[in-house]
């Protein structure tokens, strides 16, 4: 019976003591710290656990009352002296006192008891960095890497340590001395980077990496991680000159196979109009072997990467493009008609027809590749590419049946948005202003947003124009229509005559704009630098005034190598059209122009 009544007691208690706890912790939860403060106080005077104290204590401190949680410390580390996280809550009671000396002091005391092994330096520096007494950790993890016994250099817990100071440079250095311990961590190294530049608000974070990793690869050259990082933050930085020497350097090592990757910079490069690095890229892999896997890709890249930066440029040198036309007929004689070289087709048109006067060649060449064996895709793109020389030489019907069925054969394609864009562009260009500006208002809900924006800014010239005079509006299109024909002695006479009988705040942003783009073609770039001005200073609330900034931006740093002014102009455009299609193009380019001119 006796028995019995002990065991309905302790149950009792245990339930009594499980309550308490709950309802404690309930408090805590809740920040009702007071509450909780005195339950854990009771609980702890009754039971001595260390753990009620621990919550007692962090309640006391919750609450601001210092100088009791000072003395309650002190009185439980009499008894408990091995109590690592007492210790540095006790600091952190000086601290928050004011008394910051003192806690220094009371750490740098106790952590001398702290046993030299991995596991109790892990856990006492884990409790340092929590109430962050982040130099104190690594104090102790200093002292760790020196012990022989542990073998253990605590450079990740460093990096952690020191990035929590906001110690970029020191953090750095740890994650890459740890990487140099541990290779197989690549990737995670590569994660922990990522994120310091994703909280890099001053634009410090990026300068501390690429300077760490630049001296690491030059002071060992044969690390493939360190070499293989500074490339992955090179692309980061879309630095791709940078990215690329560092493939060349892992390939020639030949401990792996890079081309891949190297048609991959060389892609983003071009699309970046880093022509030069794209040009390189594809050169490399060329020269390399003209056995190698990506041999027709780094070739129909080449090429094509050639003839657009000759465009960007406004280069009309007959003689380079007969080259580019030779070669692109050799490589095709010599593999064929390769998946790799099909786009050299649409190229090759191109040159023929819009830069060596041969249109008939242009349209054998793509009739007879509609014959080959391809995707429909690349079908597509071919009879665009026929659509577009038969619109060069006026077979405007040719052309609008081809862009039809372009249309209805792929509809949910871009490819269809695209045709339909320039469907609606040929009947602009031949004064069908209504039917052209039904199809444009479709398009300005496109998928892709480029084709959206040309249509919006199309339609915009057809619907502001005809409200203002039709017989400017007329004018215009035939300008249009000659500078897509490179007729630019006449579009520039047509747009003169606009500027001389139909001047009005619409029509004049549109002239100097097309007179600018023309100037571009033909490499008159302080030209059209001066139109560009005009068209952003002088109308600024025209619909293209966002896309003459990005343009003058553009050719302010490839062509005039102005890369403050570029600058600016991009800095304009993401402050004054927060709406525009170009704003995160423009932040972009904005930042890595910065990081460019800090270097």
């Amino acid at each position: 019976m006796f028995s019995f009544l002990q065991n309905i007691d302790a149950q009792s208690v245990d339930e009594n003591r499980r309550f308490d706890e709950a309802l404690a912790r309930e408090y805590y939860m809740k920040k009702n710290y007071e509450e909780a403060r005195d339950i854990y106080y009771a609980l702890y005077n009754k039971y001595g656990q260390a753990q009620y104290f621990s919550q007692y204590a962090d309640c006391l401190i919750l609450t601001g009352e210092y100088e009791t949680a000072e003395k309650a410390f002190k009185s439980f580390l009499k008894k408990n002296p091995k109590n690592w996280k007492s210790h540095v809550d006790l600091a952190y009671v000086y601290s928050q006192q004011g008394d910051n000396e003192k806690a220094i002091k009371y750490l740098n005391k106790f952590i001398k008891d702290v046993p030299d092994t991995r596991n109790s330096i892990i856990e006492v520096a884990n409790l340092l960095r929590f109430k962050g007494f982040n130099e104190t950790a690594i104090v102790l993890y200093n002292r760790g890497a020196k012990n022989s016994n542990i073998n253990y250099k605590f450079n990740l817990e460093k990096a952690y340590a020191y990035n929590s100071m906001l110690d970029f440079e020191n953090a750095t250095e740890c994650y890459l001395l740890y990487l140099k311990e541990k290779p197989e961590q690549y990737d995670m190294i590569k994660n922990r980077l990522r994120v310091m530049l994703m909280y890099d608000l001053d634009g410090n974070v990026d300068d501390v990496i690429r300077m760490a990793l630049l001296r690491k690869t030059q002071e060992e050259p044969e690390n493939e991680e360190f070499a293989s990082l500074l490339m992955w933050f090179s692309l980061q930085q879309k630095d791709y000159e940078m990215a690329l020497t560092q493939l060349k350097a892992l390939d020639r090592r030949g401990k792996g196979d890079y081309e891949n990757d190297m048609i991959y910079v060389a892609q983003i490069a071009h699309d970046n109009r880093q022509y030069d690095v794209a040009i390189d890229a594809y050169d490399y892999i060329e020269k390399k072997s003209d056995a190698g896997v990506f041999y027709l890709q780094a070739v129909a890249g080449r090429i094509m990467t050639e003839y657009d930066k000759a465009v960007a440029n406004g280069v009309h040198d007959k003689a380079f493009f007969e080259r580019l036309s030779k070669e692109i007929d050799n490589a095709l004689k010599q593999n064929g008609f390769a998946k790799e070289l099909q786009p050299l087709v649409a190229v090759q048109a191109d040159i023929l027809a819009f830069e060596l006067n041969r249109s008939d060649d242009a349209k054998v060449l793509l009739t007879n590749a509609l014959d080959m064996n391809m995707s429909s895709l690349n079908k597509a793109a071919i009879k665009m590419k026929l659509a577009d020389i038969y619109l060069l030489t006026d077979d405007v019907w040719e052309a609008t049946l081809l862009y039809s069925q372009i249309e209805k054969a792929l509809k949910n394609e871009p490819i269809a948005h695209e045709a339909r864009f320039k469907n609606a562009q040929l009947r602009y260009f031949i004064g069908e202003f209504e039917w052209a500006n039904a199809a444009l208002k479709i398009l300005t809900s496109a998928t892709s947003k480029l084709v959206a924006n040309d249509a919006m800014t199309l339609s915009l010239t057809i619907s502001d124009n005809l409200e203002y005079d039709t017989i400017g509006l007329i004018r215009l299109a035939k300008a249009d229509y000659n500078i897509y024909k490179h007729n630019n002695n006449i579009a520039n006479q047509i747009l003169d005559s606009i500027v001389m009988y139909n001047p009005n705040e619409v029509s004049l942003p549109n002239v100097f704009y097309r007179k600018a783009k023309i100037a571009v073609s033909e490499g008159d770039y302080e030209l059209a630098d001066s139109l560009y001005r005009r068209v952003y200073d002088g109308y600024a609330d025209s619909y293209i005034a966002d896309e003459a900034l990005v343009e003058n931006a553009i050719l302010l740093e490839n062509q005039l190598n102005r890369k403050e002014d570029a600058m600016e102009c991009y800095a304009k455009l993401f402050d004054y059209y927060t709406a525009s299609v170009y704003v995160a193009q423009a932040r972009k380019s904005y930042r890595r122009l910065r990081d460019e001119l800090k270097k």
